[in-house]
């Protein structure tokens, strides 16, 4: 068995891989590729999963913050029992964390009709850079506080649920 870990955006793949460097994103079987990918679908990086056994059970988290696209497996019809997609969402955008992170949620509440999360993040710190910010900054507060105070749909589960962290 393979995990692949496919993120929506950037940001999501920086998010994962400070999770990772903390060691709060672990598992019990490989990663299919050593980090996460910015990857909306397997179409890219079919031939990689095609050179795997056949039998080879194949794990997807999609990380991301709309995920309405089914995940599709063409090029992979063969292989379509043995992979399993999982979405994990960070609600309207994943700077919603940062945003939790930095204690600035009652203040976006005020302005969330009208203000998306990353404009927000740009008003309160113009310099953010996500590939540093999630390098720096632990978020397992901001995880398990997003669960807390956002609703997903049945199918969305939450990010802080794939921690070794609870």
């Amino acid at each position: 068995m393979k995990i692949l870990l496919a993120c929506e955006g950037k940001s999501e793949v920086y998010l994962l891989n400070g999770l990772i460097e903390r060691g709060h994103l672990s598992f019990d079987c490989p990663l299919l590729l050593d980090e996460p990918i910015h990857l909306r679908q397997l179409t890219k990086i079919a031939q990689i999963i095609n050179s795997l056994p056949i039998n080879e059970e194949i794990i997807v988290y999609r990380i991301g913050d709309t995920l309405k696209d089914a995940l599709s497996l063409s090029n992979l019809e063969m292989r379509s029992k043995y992979i399993k997609s999982y979405k994990y969402c960070t609600k309207p955008e994943v700077e919603i964390l940062v945003i939790i992170n930095e204690e600035l949620y009652d203040k976006y509440i005020k302005v969330s009709k009208t203000t998306k999360p990353k404009t927000f993040i740009n008003k309160y710190m113009p310099s953010f850079d996500p590939s540093k910010y999630f390098h720096e900054h632990g978020m397992v507060y901001a995880l398990r506080e997003y669960k807390r105070i956002k609703k997903h749909k049945g199918n969305e589960l939450y990010l802080i649920d794939l921690l070794n962290t609870k």
